[in-house]
């Protein structure tokens, strides 16, 4: 099961912005479904590249994604996941329209034991260094509600079946801008790692 699993990152590239809200965001924090009734403001985040590209994948940090990834994870119906509109000023007579990536399936799958953690005094998780999901955890949970979850013990981290890597990387052209790693070569610096052939 280790091997089913992929934790998304951003492509290392600097021409690729990173994203930051253009208003208060903190409603997608509280880990649940938000009502949205138009698209939210997002601009590029600092420091913005001189001569900035748009992707098929920016982070936010949440993933923001274009409408091409967006219409190949929307009619799967994933539980405990949205995809919210969101317009990205790029420049100000140059807004596009992306799909924020808010997933509030948070699922307690951290094996503590064999995962590699540096913990916070309260025992949140700071870092980690090598991750381990808790197979028997994921076992008791139907592979539909488990398709796309943010680890409970760490919201921050993204975990895709690879079902949904495997269509999300047949797209033509290939999409830019972000990388999967599988969950036993992934830590919290995957993303600054150089790509590699496999």
């Amino acid at each position: 099961m280790q091997t089913d699993y992929f934790v998304i990152e951003s492509a290392p590239n600097n021409s690729h912005p990173l994203l930051q809200w253009d208003e208060h965001g903190g409603r997608f924090r509280k880990g649940r479904h938000v009502t949205v009734t138009e698209p939210v403001r997002l601009r590029l985040g600092k420091p913005v590249p001189r001569n900035p590209v748009m992707v098929d994948h920016h982070s936010l940090p949440q993933p923001v994604f274009s409408t091409r990834v967006k219409e190949v994870l929307e009619p799967l119906g994933l539980h405990g996941v949205q995809l919210v509109p969101a317009d990205v000023k790029v420049k100000p007579d140059d807004v596009r329209r992306y799909w924020l990536l808010h997933v509030f399936n948070e699922i307690h799958c951290l094996d503590r034991q064999r995962s590699s953690c540096t913990f916070y005094s309260d025992g949140d998780v700071l870092s980690i260094n090598r991750l381990v999901l808790d197979e028997r955890a994921l076992q008791e949970i139907p592979l539909e509600q488990r398709l796309l979850f943010v680890l409970a013990e760490s919201t921050s981290t993204y975990v895709f079946h690879h079902t949904l890597v495997d269509r999300i990387l047949a797209l033509t052209p290939p999409p830019e801008g972000l990388r999967f790693f599988r969950v036993d070569r992934w830590n919290d610096s995957a993303g600054f790692q150089p790509p590699t052939a496999d």
